[in-house]
């Protein structure tokens, strides 16, 4: 039997970045590490998510349990945002397409946010594996 040439092509071209599959596994919010992933995700698209003005003076520094700490420049600004949580809540959860996050708790000081260092670590290595990944040549 012959083999077909086509069929090495038709493989490869229904392969995915690791990078796409890693973000449907972790973004799923069904593997222990997707909670991280997912704050990570929106601290890297923070400015995207809420506007270029209120990332100015916002970030956010922690989730627990469906609470979203966000880290505010000032007293002022976190009660001129305290008037729209409510939609910032619903453009978080928009964004990332699920329900997420279902309170906010602004701070001014970010060493009281708790945080998960063991699963936060584990997200650390989890993302250099994919960034340190080199395709095999083709052939």
């Amino acid at each position: 039997m012959a083999k077909d040439p086509n069929k090495k092509k038709d493989q490869r071209s229904r392969l995915l970045p690791v990078a796409s599959v890693l973000q449907s596994v972790l973004g799923s919010g069904r593997s222990p590490l997707s909670e991280q992933f997912t704050h990570w995700k929106l601290m890297r698209c923070w400015p995207e998510v809420v506007g270029e003005q209120i990332s100015k003076s916002t970030q956010p520094v922690g989730y627990y349990k469906g609470r979203l700490y966000i880290w505010v420049r000032s007293s002022t600004q976190m009660q001129e945002l305290r008037f729209i949580v409510g939609d910032l809540i619903e453009k978080i959860n928009k964004y990332l397409g699920r329900e997420y996050v279902k309170f906010i708790q602004m701070t001014l000081d970010m060493k009281t946010v708790p945080r998960d260092a063991k699963g936060q670590e584990e997200l650390n290595q989890a993302l250099n594996k994919v960034t340190a990944y080199e395709p095999p040549p083709e052939s």
